[in-house]
């Protein structure tokens, strides 16, 4: 009587222990889009984040496309829409306060009309592992 005991014991033992413990890796992914003017600052908890990141000038500026760009879960990112130069206007995504990526506005539309304007936008598309 002891030994079936011990034996149905040991078995329930096992059993809990093992069916319990999840290790399962989880991939996940996502789309961030900022078209409103102003500043965006986010930060994504993941590992192994591998982003494709898109942005737009303003007024229909240049557009530039960076795949396969390695981000960090412990970095704040900020997107920049509208940043006001001397010159020209232009959006940027920065790494910790440091510029990463910008785009220049293009020459259609050269006036104070911000409703008129369009202003461009940062895209991230990224998938890691949670």
């Amino acid at each position: 009587m002891k030994k079936t005991f011990l034996i149905i014991s040991l078995f329930f033992i096992i059993i809990s222990t093992t069916s319990c413990s999840s290790n399962d890796v989880k991939e996940i992914s996502g789309t961030l889009v900022f078209n409103e003017v102003g500043d965006h600052s986010f930060n994504i908890n993941a590992e192994n984040i591998e982003a494709t990141i898109t942005i737009a000038g303003p007024n229909k500026g240049e557009t530039v496309v960076f795949k396969n760009v390695p981000l960090f879960r412990t970095a704040d990112y900020t997107a920049k829409i509208g940043v006001k130069t001397p010159a020209t206007q232009k959006n940027e995504l920065l790494n910790n306060l440091v510029v990463m990526y910008e785009a220049k506005e293009g020459n259609i539309i050269k006036n104070d009309m911000p409703s008129l304007a369009d202003s461009g936008y940062v895209k991230i598309d990224w998938k890691g592992i949670y």
